[in-house]
């Protein structure tokens, strides 16, 4: 068993976060949705599309939960169903699922109710090449003065970038067997990856994100030495997604954790003895999901916000704004209840909301909630 102590990464994230409330005795309900394992390169592809985000999250009360077998028998589900699964509610690609009528009971119950939504949110390719720039950046005191903003500015760049050179991003991994890159290899490696800023370097859009990469990628040839993505196993980006099951039952060390059964990832957290200081921290249990309500919920919350992740890491602006221009009146409505769910999560408690992703991605809500204005 690995002894995992918490209590310095609680305070930092406290420090972070101060206006969230991560010390309250809340009790979470989780499901997870594209949980693909593990996340690795190929010689020619992902072993897995990387524009849908690994989600993990639910529902969370404080104080008694509400009784939802109403709404459960408001979606007349068949007989045959054992639990209600986020396919009985809605099907097909986001703006599909948004037709849905079922969909439209259960986010009005859940926004009238007392309960609130949580999720971690992680895109596969977003986390697989953020470690290139903190890589560079330890290199350079100057710039780890400039503090996260600036980090984040580097690492939204360098995801566009990705985007738009994905199949040479992918050669590049694969033959420097990313992100396992050996010291002899650093040279060959930086100056691989920057040949790929030169079409893009001039633009308006991408010159200070990249130019300042660049420079800092200079440095790092210097001091032969990338040190975030020197020691991995060759090809693996993603080991596994325990750390977001970890993070909430550390960070709400006062809570009630309980989430969907699943083998490989109880069997990965049950290894780690959790501590904060020298109390363990013993707050969370895996169970079948058809033994409880509110997890078989969580399954159709964390199934939409997948679809909805999926949506906006593959739609432009433009497409979504041109989208929401034209939808159905129960797919406005679905999506002004969802919009205000999230909002009314976000101002219950700010720790409810997680996401690791790009600038990028997540400023384009914007884009749907200004067309639903």
């Amino acid at each position: 068993m690995e002894t995992f102590d918490t209590s310095e990464i609680r305070k930092y994230t406290k420090m972070m976060a101060p206006t969230a409330d991560f010390d309250s005795s809340y009790t979470f309900y989780y499901d997870e949705t594209n949980n693909i394992r593990k996340f690795y390169v190929n010689e020619f592809d992902f072993n897995s599309a990387f524009t849908e985000n690994f989600v993990l999250g639910g529902l969370v009360h404080k104080g008694s939960a509400p009784e939802v077998q109403h709404l459960i028998d408001s979606f007349k589900l068949q007989s045959t169903a054992k639990e209600v699964k986020f396919k009985h509610i809605a099907k097909g690609n986001f703006l599909d699922c948004l037709n849905s009528q079922k969909l439209y009971l259960f986010l009005k119950f859940i926004k009238n109710s007392n309960l609130y939504i949580h999720y971690s949110s992680l895109n596969l390719l977003y986390w697989s090449i953020v470690d290139i720039v903190d890589s560079a950046i330890v290199n350079s005191e100057a710039s780890q003065k400039l503090g996260p903003q600036f980090a984040n500015k580097l690492k939204n760049d360098l995801y566009k970038l990705s985007r738009l050179e994905i199949d040479p991003i992918i050669s590049l991994f694969h033959s420097f067997k990313y992100p396992n890159i050996k010291k002899e290899s650093i040279l060959p490696f930086i100056e691989a990856l920057s040949d790929l800023f030169e079409s893009y370097i001039d633009d308006i859009e991408f010159h200070f994100g990249l130019e300042s990469l660049r420079q800092l990628l200079k440095v790092a040839k210097k001091e032969g030495s990338l040190p975030f993505i020197m020691d991995g196993e060759d090809f693996i980006l993603i080991k596994d997604f325990s750390q977001s099951y970890l993070r909430p039952i550390y960070l709400f060390k006062n809570a009630t954790h309980i989430f969907d059964s699943e083998d490989s990832i109880s069997r990965i957290v049950k290894n780690y003895k959790i501590l904060d200081g020298t109390s363990e921290i013993k707050n969370y249990s895996f169970v079948d999901s058809q033994t409880n309500r509110l997890i078989q919920l969580s399954d159709v919350f964390v199934g939409l916000i997948g679809k909805l992740s999926g949506y906006l890491n593959t739609s432009s602006r433009d497409k979504i704004n041109s989208d929401f221009g034209s939808i159905t009146s129960i797919q406005g409505e679905n999506i002004n209840l969802l919009l205000g769910l999230i909002d009314k999560s976000h101002d219950k408690n700010i720790g409810f909301l997680h996401t690791l992703d790009s600038e990028e991605e997540r400023s384009k809500i914007v884009v749907i909630r200004e067309k639903m204005l």
